[in-house]
């Protein structure tokens, strides 16, 4: 307290006998020139934080306010972003602002595609299994599980509201029901978006009800969550259910195949008709995931359908093509690497090669393979043929149309059947390998759940995966399908006569071809 500040205190005391507030006064200023009732300013909230997760690439670049942050994609991806955001203000309206400049190397992310896009959230961990099963009503009013494992009374979740599970705390669950009530996710749509296309920004506004939230461009699937699926499915010691073990990436993951045919096959391997189907060539692109999720779903039931679907064929599910990519949000690693590089062929692409291989070197047929992709938001509808390889044109444009149709009743919107991006031959990709040396069928697709016109969940994808595998073992026992085949095991009769006298030539142990060998000749 200052010499004159003591004065006045002590001129004002002295005068307070007269006047009981004057004395107030003067206890007051006391107070006050000694801090005592000055208030400590309120404590700064915690900025926004990102907690890494496995194949999420969302960092954030600056805080502007408690509740508007920057954000910035940290891998080279210009068609993908997630994270989980901690310290999160609750019940205010927060703003991320995405900026995309600089990121996507060949393709440059530019976010005019992300018109009409509306990007994920969930409260639940992204690392556990149930934050990707979801619920629907059935004809009873029960809420029936998703997950392809859960057999008997346990594929109920009751009959309330919401189902009973537990992804999402129970005081939220209902924010994360459908309209309808016929359907329950542990993700739903953010509240509210922007696109500021002059400066490739993208904003997302949502309300937060809990302090951690992951938001993503649409739901993940990443390895983590592959490998416990696989963990469980293994478990399971279903008949007819294999996960064939390949080698491993240069990061030390698993490539894996889940092979599922019939537990009792009739006729001899030549009968048998083969089909692969891929997803994650583009390791940021998860929607090819959750399509062949679908189609597991569909093979793993114990159904007549599912007895006729596995009867006479083979299916080869490769759910994460490149799980290096996929781990570190990394778009592109192995598309255009399928051609002989000795040394510095990556691994991944040996043991692609090698296995199929020798599954066919075993006596096998591989009948079709389809490439399954997916674009980001207005480009294309929910399924369109971006590309057809030269010499198909004709088988392709045939079962597009059909299978296109059906599609269409289904409630999904298609692309034309005969009008891709382009035509060609993709040697250096794994189907087109496959088709060179093995007479394969290579269909490649782009499915859009983001399509704004028809946005489509979980289930709704899974659906799509499950539509299409019909359409595909329809055709295998179409006219088409059975020349096919038919040519097919005559090449293949050719081939392994040739592969033959090569390596007896050569005095080579299948055990040691090498780069040459697997990917140039296919032996």
């Amino acid at each position: 307290m200052s010499r004159r500040q003591r004065e006045k205190t002590s001129n004002i005391m002295l005068r307070s006998h007269r006047s009981p507030a004057l004395l107030l006064v003067a206890v007051l200023l006391s107070l006050c020139a000694a801090g005592a009732l000055v208030a400590d300013p309120p404590p700064e909230a915690p900025p926004i934080a990102i907690v890494p997760r496995d194949g999420f690439n969302l960092e954030v670049s600056e805080q502007i306010t408690p509740t508007y942050a920057v954000v910035h994609v940290a891998s080279q991806a210009h068609n993908w972003f997630a994270g989980t955001l901690a310290q999160l203000p609750t019940g205010v309206p927060v703003t991320l602002g995405l900026s995309m400049a600089g990121k996507g190397g060949t393709a440059p992310a530019d976010v005019g595609k992300w018109v009409g896009l509306r990007p994920v959230m969930t409260y639940s961990d992204p690392t556990r299994c149930d934050t990707y099963e979801w619920f629907t009503r059935d004809a009873q009013g029960r809420w029936v599980s998703s997950d392809p494992l859960k057999r008997g009374n346990a594929k109920y979740a009751g009959t309330g509201p919401v189902p009973f599970q537990t992804a999402i705390p129970e005081a939220f669950a209902a924010q994360f029901l459908s309209p309808d009530g016929a359907y329950w996710s542990p993700w739903r749509e953010v509240d509210d978006t922007e696109v500021l296309t002059n400066i490739n920004v993208f904003r997302m506004k949502q309300t937060f009800q809990a302090p951690t939230a992951t938001v993503a461009m649409r739901v993940p699937y990443t390895y983590t969550y592959l490998q416990a699926f696989l963990a469980r499915l293994q478990a399971a010691n279903l008949l007819g259910v294999y996960v064939d073990e390949l080698g491993a990436t240069p990061g030390g993951r698993k490539l894996q195949i889940i092979r599922v045919e019939d537990p009792q096959p009739a006729g001899t391997p030549e009968t048998q008709r083969t089909v692969l189907v891929l997803a994650r060539e583009h390791a940021t692109e998860p929607a090819g995931s959750w399509a062949l999720q679908g189609m597991l779903n569909l093979l793993l039931a114990d159904s007549p359908e599912t007895r006729a679907l596995r009867r006479h064929h083979t299916w080869l599910i490769l759910p994460i093509m490149d799980p290096d990519g996929s781990a570190n949000a990394t778009f592109d690693r192995l598309t255009e690497m399928f051609y002989c590089q000795w040394e510095k062929t990556p691994p991944e692409v040996l043991a692609y090669t090698r296995y199929f291989a020798d599954f066919i070197a075993a006596g096998h047929s591989l009948d079709v393979a389809v490439n399954l992709h997916n674009v980001e938001a207005n480009e294309t509808p929910n399924l369109m043929c971006p590309f057809i390889n030269h010499g198909d044109e004709e088988t392709t444009f045939a079962f597009n149309r059909r299978c296109f149709a059906e599609l269409r009743k289904a409630g999904y919107q298609t692309g034309e059947p005969d009008r891709p991006w382009n035509y060609g031959f993709n040697t250096f990709r794994l189907y087109g390998v496959l088709e060179t040396h093995y007479r394969t069928l290579g269909l490649a697709y782009e499915i859009n759940e983001c399509f704004p016109d028809n946005r489509l969940s979980p289930a709704r994808v899974a659906g799509l995966g499950a539509l299409l595998l019909q359409q595909l073992a329809a055709w295998c026992a179409s006219p088409d399908g059975i020349e096919r085949h038919r040519q097919i095991l005559d090449r293949l009769q050719q081939f392994r006569q040739q592969r033959q006298a090569y390596l007896t030539e050569k005095q080579r142990d299948a055990k040691d071809r090498n780069p040459h060998e697997l990917i140039t000749l296919g032996y």
